[in-house]
């Protein structure tokens, strides 16, 4: 995506994100989180080959299409995390973004980052942007194989019925019983105690199958819209809101000229700058869990609202950063150090995403509910990824246009919306039940594999993008 300020005007191109959250969360619901998840990241692999390889606009818009149409797995995704950790886990997705898009802007025109090599060619001049998809694609197609042998289904009802099978072809086994062996035992009996004689009294593991309650129905989408769920709802489309319009407007705001309101940067020193946020971003998630444990305890909220705080400090960054290089330069010590700290505020106002998605499960009242709340929830977070670059980029260009408070009006309006998300997440509520214990402790077995295959995935849509 090619960017450039040209008196006072920007020419940008908008991405248009498509997704389909909903019917993959319904889908997950009846045929399984696996395979959703596998076919998902599969058509993930084909959307972003197929983004690398376009060469016009309608080509580009064709691949995101096909990346809504086959790769809504993230929903799926998030809903297993829920069933395989318990609320004191965090969700690993955050991760593979961090890996994923300083990974995917090092390996865009592999012509100019590696001259006199394989890449110096006109296939990888035609293509600047291919590499990094292909390597997308090859980390999707890994998680596709590690998730076909080693995640497991955690969808409710299809553990239960493997755990009956599991039990009527242990009892339909011939045992032996006082040394004899005994006949064995007809499925469509009604009562199994035929081993000892008696025709009367069923066996211990049998009477829990009769008596176990048959599968949960799964809920309709608008029975799982309580007031909670609303209100996190919307304290998630504010928060998405704030951090795509502000992560969007970084690259803008740094080639903008240092007269223009921005920090006159280059391509290369753009991407060094990014390079440096990405490695303090993976850093300081490794204070994600004992700043949890120490602030949130039982839950994600009170360390999510402490996050959302973090959001209007990192706007009011972006003017002071452009006070300091117009007085000195964008190359000071001060101005570093007002960079580094940029940074570190950004890192941790990014918490709110995994608390999110913790919050997320935790405000389900069941667990047929998950993949529909996380559905609703991830409806917020595409209608705020969809409108937050077109809205920002044109309110940026707005503001230098017109000059409106000293050309800041984008700052204004930002440092507003944080404030207002701020706010409001100081009302929400605290879960005050834990669904995961109906579930069992089948979490224990798919915990590593699910995780894994987390964090491959994403950081292939952090390649792509």
């Amino acid at each position: 995506m090619n960017t450039k300020v040209e008196n006072g005007k920007l020419k940008y191109l908008i991405q248009w994100p498509v997704k389909d959250f909903l019917p993959s969360s319904y889908a997950s619901d009846r045929i399984g989180r696996k395979p959703v998840i596998l076919g998902g990241t599969a058509g993930l692999a084909v959307s972003i080959v197929s983004f690398g390889m376009s060469r016009a606009f309608s080509s580009l818009v064709l691949s995101r299409c096909i990346g809504g149409a086959l790769g809504g797995s993230f929903t799926a995704i998030r809903t297993m995390a829920g069933e395989i950790t318990d609320r004191g886990i965090t969700i690993t997705y955050r991760l593979g973004q961090i890996i994923g898009l300083p990974l995917g802007g090092f390996l865009a025109h592999p012509e100019r980052q590696f001259p006199n090599t394989f890449f110096d060619g006109p296939f990888w001049q035609k293509y600047p942007f291919v590499l990094p998809c292909f390597v997308g694609a090859a980390f999707a197609l890994f998680a596709v194989v590690l998730g076909s042998f080693f995640l497991e289904e955690t969808l409710p009802s299809k553990i239960q019925n493997r755990k009956k099978l599991a039990t009527s072809r242990t009892t339909s086994v011939s045992t032996v019983v006082d040394g004899e062996l005994s006949l064995p035992l007809r499925r469509d009996q009604d009562q199994y105690g035929i081993i000892n004689g008696n025709h009367n009294q069923p066996s211990n593991s049998n009477s829990k199958l009769d008596h176990r309650s048959p599968p949960e129905e799964i809920p309709s989408l608008f029975s799982v819209l309580t007031n909670d769920i609303v209100a996190l709802m919307i304290s998630n489309f504010a928060m998405c809101l704030a951090s795509e319009m502000l992560f969007t407007l970084y690259p803008l705001f740094a080639f903008t000229p240092i007269k223009s309101g921005g920090l006159g940067f280059n391509e290369a020193q753009i991407g060094a700058y990014l390079s440096v946020r990405g490695v303090m971003h993976i850093a300081i998630m490794f204070l994600f869990t004992p700043m949890h444990r120490w602030i949130g305890r039982s839950s994600a909220l009170r360390l999510y609202q402490l996050s959302m705080m973090m959001w209007p400090l990192v706007t009011l960054f972006y003017p002071l950063m452009n006070f300091l290089a117009k007085r000195e330069g964008a190359s000071g010590s001060l101005f570093n150090g007002v960079m580094f700290a940029f940074f570190v505020v950004w890192s941790f106002a990014a918490f709110c995403w995994t608390c999110t998605g913790m919050m997320t499960n935790d405000a389900c009242p069941s667990p047929a509910a998950l993949a529909a709340v996380n559905g609703v929830i991830q409806m917020s977070t595409i209608l705020s990824q969809a409108t937050a670059p077109a809205f920002s980029t044109s309110l940026f260009a707005y503001s230098i246009k017109s000059d409106l408070a000293g050309g800041r009006l984008v700052w204004v309006v930002c440092f507003v919306i944080t404030c207002a998300g701020s706010i409001h997440s100081l009302f929400l509520n605290e879960a005050t039940s834990d669904w995961r214990m109906e579930l069992g402790d089948h979490s224990e077995t798919s915990s590593l594999s699910g995780s894994a295959s987390t964090v491959i995935a994403d950081s292939t849509t952090g390649v792509a993008n």
